[in-house]
């Protein structure tokens, strides 16, 4: 993917993207943030993973993370930048209920003034990206689910239903859209609202 990508900070990154890189490097501490709520670091599950900045400061602490990026140019990134990060599972697929085909994708920042790397979304089209589950990762433990997935946060969490209830994990969400419906799943799972996290993510925690 040579032409498409550049070193920004020592981070490979892509050429065109202007928005995501100024979010992430003002959000750049939001998993130090997190990590500081919880004590139990051996697994965390976290998406999107975009070109892997927050998966590489998770890997720094927990035993295991596994990240999930669909874009294709973002992925190539995220290996790059995470080539020595072994504890890291890079998947490039969506996450969602698990029991969703292969999906298309778009990007919403097409149609603004500055191209986002970071706003990939699932279609209702077909495509060649495949859509996991949580669950369907079979996890022996997990102690943080954390997503930013551009709106589909609500079925990737139906679609870790199980992992939830039997580990209790820290869960920190964007909190952007789908808030209702977000916090419905957290009341009805017996979470509650432990603050946010560098002023965009939300953090729950099992009441238990």
């Amino acid at each position: 993917m040579d032409g498409h990508t550049e070193i920004r900070q020592g981070w490979l990154w892509p050429k065109d993207d202007r928005r995501c890189w100024r979010a992430t490097t003002r959000h750049w501490d939001l998993p130090q943030q997190v990590m500081a709520m919880t004590d139990r670091r051996e697994v965390a599950v976290q998406a999107g993973g975009n070109c892997g900045v927050y998966a590489k400061q998770y890997s720094e602490k927990f035993q295991t993370v596994y990240t999930f990026e669909p874009d294709h140019l973002n992925f190539h990134c995220l290996i790059n930048n995470l080539s020595t990060n072994t504890n890291v599972y890079k998947i490039q697929a969506f996450l969602g209920k698990g029991d969703e085909l292969t999906a298309g994708i778009t990007n919403p920042a097409d149609m603004q003034s500055e191209p986002n790397s970071g706003m990939f979304e699932i279609t209702d089209m077909a495509g060649t990206i495949p859509v996991l589950s949580i669950d369907g990762l079979g996890l022996r433990s997990c102690d943080l689910i954390h997503l930013d997935i551009e709106g589909n946060e609500p079925n990737a969490l139906v679609g870790a239903e199980q992992t939830v209830k039997r580990f209790r994990p820290l869960i920190c969400l964007e909190w952007f859209q789908n808030q209702n419906r977000l916090a419905e799943l957290m009341y009805e799972w017996n979470y509650e609202d432990i603050g946010m996290a560098s002023g965009s993510d939300k953090m729950f925690r099992f009441k238990g």
